[in-house]
Protein backbone atom coordinates (compact mmCIF):
# COMPACT_ATOMS: atom_id res chain seq x y z
CA UNK A 1 0.00 0.00 0.00
CA UNK A 2 2.61 2.29 0.77
CA UNK A 3 4.70 1.80 -2.41
CA UNK A 4 1.07 2.27 -4.58
CA UNK A 5 0.86 5.80 -2.49
CA UNK A 6 4.75 6.42 -3.41
CA UNK A 7 3.93 5.81 -7.35
CA UNK A 8 0.93 8.07 -7.16
CA UNK A 9 2.94 11.12 -5.65
CA UNK A 10 5.90 10.51 -8.10
CA UNK A 11 3.66 10.69 -11.19
CA UNK A 12 1.89 13.64 -9.79
CA UNK A 13 5.35 15.20 -9.28
CA UNK A 14 5.93 14.22 -13.04
CA UNK A 15 3.02 15.46 -14.01
CA UNK A 16 3.32 19.05 -12.55
CA UNK A 17 7.15 19.03 -13.85
CA UNK A 18 5.39 18.84 -17.13
CA UNK A 19 2.91 20.93 -16.81
CA UNK A 20 5.29 23.56 -15.66
CA UNK A 21 7.47 22.58 -18.67
CA UNK A 22 4.77 22.52 -21.36
CA UNK A 23 3.95 26.14 -20.23
CA UNK A 24 7.84 27.79 -19.94
CA UNK A 25 8.05 26.35 -23.30
CA UNK A 26 5.00 27.86 -24.74
CA UNK A 27 6.32 31.16 -23.10
CA UNK A 28 9.67 31.09 -24.50
CA UNK A 29 8.33 30.96 -28.48
CA UNK A 30 6.01 33.70 -27.60
CA UNK A 31 9.44 35.86 -26.15
CA UNK A 32 11.04 34.55 -29.17
CA UNK A 33 8.74 35.45 -31.52
CA UNK A 34 8.32 39.25 -29.74
CA UNK A 35 12.57 39.48 -29.77
CA UNK A 36 12.44 39.04 -33.92
CA UNK A 37 9.86 41.42 -34.40
CA UNK A 38 12.13 44.28 -32.12
CA UNK A 39 15.35 42.50 -34.21
CA UNK A 40 13.06 43.64 -38.11
CA UNK A 41 12.35 46.75 -36.84
CA UNK A 42 15.37 47.75 -35.84
CA UNK A 43 17.47 46.12 -38.39
CA UNK A 44 14.94 48.07 -40.92
CA UNK A 45 15.89 51.55 -38.66
CA UNK A 46 19.50 50.61 -39.81
CA UNK A 47 18.75 50.79 -43.31
CA UNK A 48 17.10 54.04 -43.33
CA UNK A 49 20.14 55.13 -41.74
CA UNK A 50 22.06 53.90 -44.22
CA UNK A 51 19.93 55.34 -47.12
CA UNK A 52 20.28 58.76 -45.49
CA UNK A 53 23.35 61.09 -45.47
CA UNK A 54 25.28 62.02 -42.42
CA UNK A 55 24.52 66.12 -42.88
CA UNK A 56 21.07 65.38 -43.23
CA UNK A 57 20.47 63.38 -40.13
CA UNK A 58 21.87 64.46 -36.91
CA UNK A 59 23.15 62.48 -34.53
CA UNK A 60 23.49 59.39 -36.99
CA UNK A 61 26.65 57.64 -36.01
CA UNK A 62 25.30 57.77 -32.01
CA UNK A 63 22.24 56.32 -33.73
CA UNK A 64 24.00 53.57 -35.71
CA UNK A 65 25.84 52.45 -32.47
CA UNK A 66 22.47 52.33 -30.05
CA UNK A 67 20.94 50.17 -32.58
CA UNK A 68 24.09 47.92 -33.11
CA UNK A 69 23.56 47.50 -29.29
CA UNK A 70 20.47 46.56 -29.42
CA UNK A 71 20.89 43.63 -32.11
CA UNK A 72 23.75 42.46 -29.73
CA UNK A 73 21.20 41.95 -26.66
CA UNK A 74 18.36 40.42 -29.20
CA UNK A 75 20.76 38.00 -29.64
CA UNK A 76 21.83 37.31 -26.21
CA UNK A 77 17.56 37.56 -25.68
CA UNK A 78 17.53 34.96 -28.37
CA UNK A 79 20.31 32.69 -26.67
CA UNK A 80 18.56 33.14 -23.52
CA UNK A 81 15.53 31.90 -24.51
CA UNK A 82 16.30 29.14 -26.53
CA UNK A 83 18.17 27.81 -24.01
CA UNK A 84 15.42 28.16 -21.19
CA UNK A 85 12.65 26.36 -23.95
CA UNK A 86 15.64 23.32 -24.16
CA UNK A 87 15.54 23.14 -20.28
CA UNK A 88 11.87 23.49 -20.46
CA UNK A 89 11.25 20.27 -22.42
CA UNK A 90 13.45 18.26 -19.35
CA UNK A 91 10.19 16.97 -17.60
CA UNK A 92 8.91 15.42 -21.36
CA UNK A 93 9.94 12.44 -20.61
CA UNK A 94 10.77 10.56 -17.14
CA UNK A 95 13.59 8.93 -18.55
CA UNK A 96 15.41 9.36 -21.71
CA UNK A 97 19.04 9.57 -23.66
CA UNK A 98 20.74 12.26 -22.99
CA UNK A 99 24.04 14.05 -24.79
CA UNK A 100 26.13 15.54 -22.03
CA UNK A 101 27.62 17.72 -24.31
CA UNK A 102 23.87 19.49 -24.96
CA UNK A 103 22.90 19.62 -21.42
CA UNK A 104 26.27 20.99 -20.41
CA UNK A 105 26.07 23.42 -22.84
CA UNK A 106 22.41 24.39 -21.98
CA UNK A 107 23.51 24.33 -18.36
CA UNK A 108 26.13 27.13 -18.32
CA UNK A 109 24.58 28.80 -19.49
CA UNK A 110 21.68 29.21 -17.41
CA UNK A 111 23.85 28.88 -14.70
CA UNK A 112 25.98 31.84 -15.94
CA UNK A 113 24.36 34.54 -13.91
CA UNK A 114 24.56 32.42 -10.57
CA UNK A 115 28.34 32.37 -11.29
CA UNK A 116 28.35 36.04 -12.20
CA UNK A 117 27.29 37.55 -8.74
CA UNK A 118 30.54 35.44 -7.58
CA UNK A 119 32.66 37.44 -10.13
CA UNK A 120 33.44 34.00 -12.03
CA UNK A 121 33.19 33.02 -15.10
CA UNK A 122 31.47 29.46 -16.53
CA UNK A 123 33.44 27.70 -19.34
CA UNK A 124 32.03 24.47 -20.94
CA UNK A 125 34.78 22.31 -22.33
CA UNK A 126 32.74 19.34 -24.46
CA UNK A 127 33.96 16.66 -26.61
CA UNK A 128 33.48 16.34 -30.39
CA UNK A 129 31.65 12.87 -29.84
CA UNK A 130 28.41 12.58 -28.45
CA UNK A 131 28.43 11.37 -24.83
CA UNK A 132 25.25 9.74 -24.22
CA UNK A 133 24.08 8.82 -20.64
CA UNK A 134 20.15 7.24 -20.06
CA UNK A 135 19.01 9.33 -17.27
CA UNK A 136 16.01 11.10 -15.57
CA UNK A 137 16.86 14.77 -17.48
CA UNK A 138 15.66 17.36 -14.67
CA UNK A 139 17.14 14.84 -12.01
CA UNK A 140 20.51 15.03 -13.56
CA UNK A 141 20.12 18.96 -14.60
CA UNK A 142 19.67 19.64 -10.77
CA UNK A 143 22.33 17.60 -9.46
CA UNK A 144 24.87 18.85 -11.68
CA UNK A 145 23.46 22.08 -11.35
CA UNK A 146 23.75 22.05 -7.31
CA UNK A 147 27.01 20.68 -7.75
CA UNK A 148 27.89 23.91 -9.18
CA UNK A 149 26.58 25.97 -7.16
CA UNK A 150 28.21 24.04 -3.98
CA UNK A 151 31.44 25.35 -5.63
CA UNK A 152 30.81 28.59 -6.19
CA UNK A 153 29.61 29.17 -2.50
CA UNK A 154 33.10 28.64 -1.17
CA UNK A 155 34.89 30.95 -4.33
CA UNK A 156 34.64 34.43 -5.68
CA UNK A 157 36.29 35.78 -9.09
CA UNK A 158 38.56 33.27 -11.17
CA UNK A 159 36.90 30.82 -13.75
CA UNK A 160 35.16 27.44 -13.50
CA UNK A 161 35.77 25.07 -16.22
CA UNK A 162 33.25 22.36 -17.04
CA UNK A 163 35.14 19.40 -18.72
CA UNK A 164 33.58 16.48 -20.24
CA UNK A 165 35.27 13.35 -21.05
CA UNK A 166 35.11 9.42 -21.43
CA UNK A 167 37.66 7.32 -20.17
CA UNK A 168 37.01 3.58 -19.68
CA UNK A 169 33.53 3.93 -20.75
CA UNK A 170 33.06 6.05 -17.97
CA UNK A 171 31.64 9.57 -18.49
CA UNK A 172 33.46 12.08 -16.69
CA UNK A 173 32.49 15.79 -15.91
CA UNK A 174 35.42 17.40 -14.25
CA UNK A 175 35.03 20.54 -12.39
CA UNK A 176 38.59 23.13 -12.60
CA UNK A 177 38.49 26.20 -10.48
CA UNK A 178 41.88 28.06 -11.45
CA UNK A 179 42.12 30.09 -7.99
CA UNK A 180 41.46 26.76 -6.16
CA UNK A 181 42.94 26.18 -2.91
CA UNK A 182 43.21 23.56 -0.22
CA UNK A 183 40.72 24.26 2.13
CA UNK A 184 38.53 24.87 -0.45
CA UNK A 185 38.73 21.72 -1.53
CA UNK A 186 38.44 20.36 1.02
CA UNK A 187 35.13 22.22 2.28
CA UNK A 188 33.62 21.40 -0.92
CA UNK A 189 34.73 17.73 -1.63
CA UNK A 190 34.45 16.38 1.93
CA UNK A 191 30.92 18.08 2.06
CA UNK A 192 28.11 15.69 2.76
CA UNK A 193 25.98 17.67 0.06
CA UNK A 194 28.57 17.11 -2.53
CA UNK A 195 29.73 13.45 -1.85
CA UNK A 196 25.60 12.64 -1.97
CA UNK A 197 25.55 14.60 -5.47
CA UNK A 198 28.51 12.56 -6.51
CA UNK A 199 26.95 9.19 -5.36
CA UNK A 200 24.29 9.84 -7.29
CA UNK A 201 25.30 11.28 -10.06
CA UNK A 202 27.53 7.99 -10.44
CA UNK A 203 24.13 5.73 -10.39
CA UNK A 204 23.10 8.16 -13.70
CA UNK A 205 26.59 6.93 -15.07
CA UNK A 206 28.32 10.32 -14.71
CA UNK A 207 31.04 10.66 -12.48
CA UNK A 208 31.39 14.12 -11.26
CA UNK A 209 34.91 15.49 -9.77
CA UNK A 210 36.59 18.26 -8.85
CA UNK A 211 39.84 18.79 -10.22
CA UNK A 212 43.04 20.11 -7.87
Amino acid sequence: MKDGKNIVIVNKNQNELAFFGKITASTTHEIKNVLAIIQESSGLLEDILDMSESEEFKHKDRFISTLGRIQTQIQRGIGITSNLNHFAHSPDNERSRIDLNDLIKNLSTLAARFARLKKVELIAELTAAPLIVEANSVQLQMDIFNAIEILLNHIEDGTVKLILDKQDEQLKLNLQYDLLTDSQFKCVSTSEEWLEIQSRLLNMGVQIILLT
